[in-house]
């Protein structure tokens, strides 16, 4: 038999694991079927899915089940059907795990995988997927490493994904992951060598899969060791960087001391916070200490070498509008690279989803099961928090506007949520609908000039300054734009003096590596200079100097 095991990923960089590891359960097993893994996205057109898959002239196709592919997988596996009505479809993956009598009642599909597939898959091969049952449990069993010639032949630099454990320690209501009592940690050495394989195939970016990747503070610095010691050997490329889900209040001062000693963008950590209402948390049975966790955070945040994220959800129990604006505040104070405002998704199977009824929740009833509303939020505050989170995902979590955010809120005394949330309404008032990074620049420019103390003139000197030591062409937005004759000079000096302002300054200017503009508003006019040849690894920033302008003029004979 042929066998097709299909993958409908999110974005193309995106490369998916849990069908590499049935491909590798397959090759284990050692049987005569054919096994051949598909991978697409969800922005290709269904169509062009179908006939991919029907060229492969499969027997058995099988979909991993997301709630960002379910959609696209049930009209697929139609279209299959209708093609071949002969052809066996199965389903895998959370989205089917715990959804499945639903799914084997709205779908044709032939058999559904209910939590671990590789076992369950050799099973179904061995039995020529003759099941006598629809619905196959899968137990916890062997681990199959998924890492084979076939994997890195397809590939293609893309993300890659790494699991060291599977299960988690905590059990929060909106999450499927914590359903296992248990963590199961893989072998140590076969993952220090998958993460050798890895980081040498190509991509740049390893993230670990790991619920808790530090839920055993102690195997986590082990990690942590062995990484930066393959790195500073050599064995590590040095524009390869890893990412993990940590529980920050996990981690011991120990480990916070060793991470201080790391390189620049060697790490990632994404920390879940969920939220700060004492409340919320204990209904969610989310068990950190707060304290804690806050003061680690503040403390990665302060270390500057370790690109740092951290979650809030809107729409959990107990969480009002008001609420949740000043837990974003109090997440804004951490000092993080990217603050992302995600919204409750009511997934099949969660405890939370149990309890709906309890909360009053009201969600889509397709996938992803968005939550428009709660006995504690409205829609209309809901919507009120999107405009919030796409200024902050423009302005904050860009890293393209630091100095400007600073000094608004510094001369304003405006809460961080107030000052994103003002910017959306503005957005949504003039109508401004996916603008331009220059268009949505200007509208910045036109609305922070009317908050309480703000002057127009620093407020472009600060975003022209931002724009120099973020962007590498070095041009200004249209809107910052101020016909100033004398660049010319500042461009001479630089191409035609060693002033030594940064090194080989002279060669930099000349190959355009050196990026400038002139300061009106700091009381005498300034030039701000940045090295375009070395750019942060953390917060993507080129190293920059404020020079007086009068230095670069030429010299006047008395």
């Amino acid at each position: 038999m042929k066998i097709v095991l299909a993958s409908i990923n999110s974005k193309y960089i995106h490369s998916s694991l849990g069908v590499w590891y049935l491909h590798s359960a397959a090759k284990s097993a050692g049987t005569n079927h054919t096994v051949t893994v598909y991978e697409s996205t969800i922005n290709n057109h269904i169509d062009d899915i179908v006939a991919d898959i029907y060229n492969l002239n499969p027997d058995v196709v099988g979909f991993s089940c997301y709630i960002w592919n379910i959609g696209y997988v049930k009209k697929i596996t139609e279209c299959l059907k209708k093609i071949n009505p002969q052809l066996k479809i199965f389903f895998g993956g959370p989205e089917a795990s715990f959804d499945a009598e639903h799914l084997l009642k709205i779908t044709d599909v032939d058999c559904i995988i209910k939590g671990e597939g590789e076992q369950a898959f050799i099973s179904l091969l061995q039995n020529n997927f003759t099941v006598a049952e629809k619905v196959v449990f899968a137990p916890a069993g062997e681990y199959f490493n998924p890492y084979s010639e076939e994997y890195f032949a397809a590939l293609n630099g893309r993300i890659v994904y790494l699991e060291t454990s599977r299960g988690c320690p905590f059990h929060c209501a909106f999450c499927l992951s914590g359903r296992d009592e248990t963590v199961r940690f893989f072998d140590m050495d076969v993952s220090k060598a998958n993460i050798l394989k890895l980081a040498n195939c190509g991509t740049q970016t390893v993230k670990f899969v790991d619920r808790t990747f530090n839920c055993n503070d102690k195997r986590a610095r082990e990690i942590f060791e062995y990484i930066y010691t393959q790195r500073t050997l050599g064995n590590i490329p040095e524009n390869v960087v890893f990412h993990c889900e940590v529980e920050a209040d996990l981690f011991s001062q120990e480990t916070l001391d060793y991470l201080k000693t790391m390189p620049k963008g060697l790490f990632q950590f994404e920390a879940g916070l969920q939220s700060f209402n004492p409340q919320t948390l204990k209904a969610v049975d989310r068990r950190h200490n707060i304290e804690r966790l806050v003061h680690n955070l503040k403390e990665i945040a302060q270390m500057k070498n370790i690109h740092l994220h951290i979650d809030l959800i809107a729409g959990l129990p107990y969480e009002d509008y008001d609420s949740f604006a000043k837990g974003f505040d109090l997440a804004y104070e951490i000092g993080a690279e990217v603050i992302q405002l995600g919204f409750l998704k009511l997934l099949n199977g969660s405890p939370l989803e149990a309890e709906k009824e309890k909360h009053g929740y009201r969600y889509w009833s397709y996938a992803p099961y968005q939550v428009i509303s709660n006995n504690y939020i409205g829609y209309s505050d809901l919507l009120k928090l999107k405009l919030a989170e796409d200024a902050v995902e423009r302005i904050y979590n860009s890293n393209r506007f630091p100095d400007t955010l600073e000094y608004v809120l510094n001369t304003t005394k405006m809460s961080p949520y107030s000052l994103f949330y003002g910017m959306g309404e503005y957005c949504e008032r003039i109508g401004l609908q996916s603008p331009s990074l220059d268009t949505y620049t200007s509208a910045m420019l036109d609305y922070l000039a009317t908050l309480p103390n703000v002057e127009k003139s620093r407020l472009r000197d600060e975003l022209a300054k931002d724009r120099i030591i973020t962007d590498r062409t070095g041009k200004l937005y249209h809107c910052l734009h101020i016909a100033d004759e004398r660049m010319k000079y500042v461009r001479i000096a630089l191409n035609n003096t060693d002033m030594g302002i940064f090194d080989n300054q002279r060669e930099k200017a000349k190959q355009g590596k050196i990026g400038f503009a002139v300061l009106y508003s700091y009381g005498e006019e300034q030039v701000i200079l940045a090295d375009y040849t070395h750019q942060d690894k953390v917060t993507g920033q080129y190293p920059y100097r404020v020079m007086s302008l009068e230095i670069f003029m030429p010299k006047t004979e008395e």
